[in-house]
């Protein structure tokens, strides 16, 4: 055997000395595989269909419409029906909203989104609805892929209004965005000024206030429901200036959307601080049915 072929035998029968070697060494005693965290989005079950249901009062009696409707672009969506009466109410869910819009929202984050359009924009949104009564929506049932809970504070109606109305009412063309807002505090990230388009605290459940709240099914922290309460009068434009909030006397939206963040249940809230704006939500293109 030449010097060549004996090097050969000998790597050979290293290699096979120490895969036996290492194949004899207890579990604990093996290098650790290196693991890698990926991020898990917060993501929703489309196949799961939530309920909305929206109700308001007429004659005295509450008039409740509901459907159970898919998860869809924020826009358009299913007319609502009571016992097969046509409503004026188109009803949309969605993922995704004005705080993620605005860049206010958590990283780790996601915006449930409920909303309803006028079909017929030169008919009353909520017919015959009582003076000084509120407007009650809600979405019940929606799924997550991960325990989530509540992004404080984050609950807001945004309402989009009709050029031509603005325009009768001598107002620009960027007054067409309103906010109502739960927190007192919020500001959008300081893209919304408070009594020019945005009401902080009107959604923050106070008395004479409307509420906003999201509840957490105890037994399973992926399903989720949002229930929204508003009085009627904080759908009149705050630049309106006619100074009226009864049915008839104020123009109203054509379109308004309820929405709330939820976070994943082990994330840190943020500490929202007000930033310089670079542009205003009012001047933004929406992306919603005009």
């Amino acid at each position: 055997m030449n010097r060549l072929q004996r090097s050969l035998v000998c790597v050979l029968v290293g290699a096979a000395c120490s895969t036996s070697w290492a194949q004899s060494q207890p579990a604990s005693e093996k290098p650790a595989a290196k693991e890698t965290k990926r991020p898990v989005l917060l993501l929703i079950d489309d196949q799961v269909h939530p309920t909305v249901e929206l109700s308001w009062i007429v004659g005295g009696e509450e008039q409740t419409y509901t459907a159970q409707l898919p998860f869809t672009a924020p826009s358009g969506g299913e007319p609502l029906q009571l016992d097969e009466q046509d409503s004026n109410i188109r009803a949309y869910v969605a993922m995704g909203g004005t705080r993620v819009e605005t860049g206010a929202g958590h990283p780790k984050g996601a915006v449930l989104r409920v909303g309803l359009t006028k079909i017929d924009s030169n008919r009353a949104f909520f017919t015959r609805i009582e003076p000084r009564t509120e407007i009650e929506l809600s979405i019940v049932g929606v799924r997550f892929n991960q325990p989530v809970k509540a992004h404080d504070g984050t609950g807001m109606m945004h309402l989009k209004y009709a050029l031509g109305d603005l325009k009768a009412c001598a107002l620009p063309g960027t007054a067409r965005n309103q906010y109502l807002l739960s927190d007192p505090e919020d500001t959008l990230g300081g893209r919304v000024i408070a009594g020019e388009n945005a009401t902080p605290g009107a959604l923050d459940g106070q008395p004479t206030h409307g509420d906003l709240r999201i509840e957490i099914d105890p037994d399973d922290p992926t399903l989720v429901s949002l229930f929204v309460r508003v009085p009627y009068g904080y759908l009149r434009h705050l630049q309106d200036p006619w100074e009226s909030d009864l049915p008839g006397t104020f123009f109203e939206p054509i379109h308004l959307h309820a929405e709330a963040e939820l976070i994943p249940i082990d994330a840190q809230p943020l500490d929202r601080e007000p930033i310089l704006p670079e542009t205003n939500p009012s001047q933004e293109q929406s992306t919603e049915q005009s």
